[in-house]
């Protein structure tokens, strides 16, 4: 883990693969940390220089006791990217962090070589509801143990029969939860600011290459928002996980490893 200094505060993020070769940031989504992209970072870093952060307020980044916004977490972004002279990368963003990643794409251009947004929403009045499945995993009880929570919201987040059949996602969420466990008053300040989330009106000045991924039962964010963002990002290519829940990274893995891994392929240098 490296500590990175950002203005005012501080940033815990992992980075590995070739120093010298292409940056692909991996952006973390609500509630979770950036453990939560381990596996993913370790397929990348034969060929990628691979940097995943915990945003401010989670994991072992500095807390935040003050409200903040999407926008604000962009610059954050920003901010280490060019601290560490990352720039300019290829940005992957998963729920809240393509959120994030919207924002840094629309206020931070010359710092990106493409985007991958996966699971994700442009916000505002393009952002379809999340069903009542959906809704529960956001708000568990908040006095549950932070691993008991963890499973309980994967299970809820993926498709239905997921995580009966594949109980290591469990074992995954439980451990990095109890290894970054997210209090109930950092949960609402990133909560409020996803909330507070719209990226409509800056979608069509993005302008590097972009790509969308979206399980097509997902209860969090369901389709119509990535439709929504393929359809208004110019040149934006979508691809539909069939059978999928919010974590196409875990429940597609092979395929969602070698749709990034094209993508990159054919877009960053």
């Amino acid at each position: 883990m490296n500590t990175v200094f950002i203005g005012p505060r501080t940033l815990a993020c992992d980075e590995s693969g070739p120093p010298s070769a292409p940056t692909v940031l991996l952006l973390p989504w609500l509630g979770g940390s950036r453990l939560g992209w381990t596996q993913v970072a370790q397929a990348l870093s034969n060929t990628y220089r691979v940097i995943v952060p915990d945003h401010r307020d989670t994991g072992d980044s500095e807390r935040s006791e003050e409200a903040y916004t999407l926008p604000d977490l962009a610059g954050d972004a920003a901010d280490l990217l060019l601290a560490l002279n990352a720039a300019p990368a290829a940005v992957v963003g998963l729920s809240m962090g393509g959120m994030v990643a919207q924002h840094l794409a629309i206020r931070h251009p010359e710092l990106l070589q493409a985007l991958v947004l996966v699971s994700t929403t442009p916000g505002g009045a393009a952002s379809p509801a999340a069903t009542e499945r959906g809704r529960e995993a956001l708000f568990l009880p908040a006095e549950l143990e932070a691993g008991e929570r963890a499973r309980q919201a994967m299970t809820l987040m993926t498709a239905p029969g997921f995580t009966g059949t594949h109980p290591e996602a469990l074992d995954f969420a439980e451990r990095n939860a109890r290894q970054h466990p997210m209090s109930a008053d950092s949960y609402k300040r990133q909560f409020r600011a996803v909330r507070a989330h719209d990226a409509t009106s800056g979608l069509a000045s993005i302008a590097v290459p972009t790509l969308v991924l979206h399980g097509d039962v997902d209860d969090l964010i369901p389709l119509p928002a990535a439709e929504h963002l393929a359809a208004n990002i110019p040149g934006a290519v979508l691809k539909v996980y069939p059978g999928t829940g919010h974590m196409p990274q875990l429940e597609r893995r092979e395929e969602f490893l070698a749709d990034l891994r094209g993508f990159l392929a054919e877009q960053v240098r």
